[in-house]
């Protein structure tokens, strides 16, 4: 087994830490634009981390970052800076809205740098680089439990990706959409109609783009529960039953499963009372279905749960669509608590 530190830098690398955790990257400039002024006002919460600053010219910014659990990934806390501190943000300017940016490194007032972007850039070479003060992980105590509890799928899963780019948060163009998809899209307002900026679950299939630690839990002999630390989501999955399509549609649909061998699960999922395909505004149709191959792969070096999705949607796919993705086991990780707070700027 690799040691500690060596898993949790492989879980750091491999994460999306994205400043963009709910929004298209298609509405931000690939420029990198540059504010100086005061901050007015501090949001410190799930499910983005957001804070006003006034420039001297008379305008103020709202300036957005990834989630809270992203940024104490990076080692960056509440307490970084204050309201009314002085200090400059450089990151995307929104094409679409005046005066709202995408963070990607902060100057603060006491003349250091903190680097928020996902390829570490320094933008200000010239200053000192701000310490990173990164959660050294779980303590011995909880690294034995998990080692004397985990049982196949039955541990925490810690995010692995296994390739470059994030679909649940793409684009249309990385979907084999239908025209009645691609119409709805037109009409998508992220500011106005995006579930999650008001503490709204994602539902399937997208909950299980998380980037965040899920666990499996054996409730009894027919049911697994699956939990997920974004937005505290709850995920039931029915061993050895039939599919009931009068069952009442839910976010997360009703899902059934079988074990094909003792490391490999298959689970399929209907009635998913939903209305979103993705994260960023593609809509899903009403008879948008899920299947799913779970496989457990242990070696020397670590355990893995290596996932494959198929997703079947008549109103919204030309065909199906297939996606691979992967968790990786750190050993004595725990799943927390999300607690998903409304920010005033998406109340209105």
């Amino acid at each position: 087994m690799k040691t500690l530190a060596t898993l949790f830098a492989l879980i750091l690398a491999l994460s999306p830490i994205t400043g963009f955790a709910h929004h298209s990257t298609s509405e931000y400039s690939q420029e990198t634009s540059e504010i100086e002024g005061v901050v007015t006002n501090k949001f410190w919460r799930n499910p983005h981390v957001i804070f006003n600053v006034m420039t001297d010219d008379g305008n103020e910014w709202i300036v957005e970052g990834g989630s809270v659990s992203n940024q104490n990934r990076r080692g960056i806390t509440e307490d970084v800076f204050e309201v009314g501190d002085r200090l400059k943000v450089a990151g995307r300017a929104s094409m679409r809205r005046d005066h709202d940016m995408i963070m990607s490194n902060i100057l603060l007032a006491n003349g250091t740098e903190l680097i928020l972007g996902n390829n570490g850039t320094r933008r200000w070479p010239d200053v000192e680089e701000a310490e990173r003060v990164v959660d050294t992980g779980p303590t011995a105590e909880q690294i034995a439990e998990a080692e004397a509890n985990a049982d196949g799928l039955f541990r925490i899963w810690s995010w692995g990706r296994l390739e470059p780019g994030w679909w649940f948060f793409a684009d249309p163009d990385a979907f084999p959409l239908t025209q009645e998809a691609l119409d709805k899209f037109a009409t998508w307002n992220e500011y106005t109609d995006n579930p999650q900026l008001t503490c709204i679950p994602p539902g399937m299939p997208q909950t299980m783009g998380n980037p965040y630690p899920i666990e499996f839990v054996q409730h009894d002999e027919n049911t697994i529960v699956m939990y997920a630390h974004e937005f505290d989501v709850t995920r039931v999955i029915h061993l050895n039953a039939e599919p009931v399509p009068t069952v009442e549609e839910n976010i997360m649909g009703y899902s059934t499963g079988y074990w094909e061998d003792e490391n490999t699960l298959i689970v399929d999922t209907i009635n998913i009372n939903y209305p979103y395909f993705n994260r960023v505004g593609i809509s899903s149709g009403p008879d948008l279905t899920v299947h799913e191959k779970f496989v457990v792969v242990e070696d020397a070096d670590q355990v893995e749960l290596h996932y494959w999705t198929t997703i079947t949607d008549p109103w919204a796919l030309t065909e199906p669509f297939t996606k691979e993705l992967r968790w990786v086991w750190v050993p004595g990780q725990q799943l927390g608590q999300y607690g998903c707070e409304v920010a005033d700027v998406y109340a209105q």
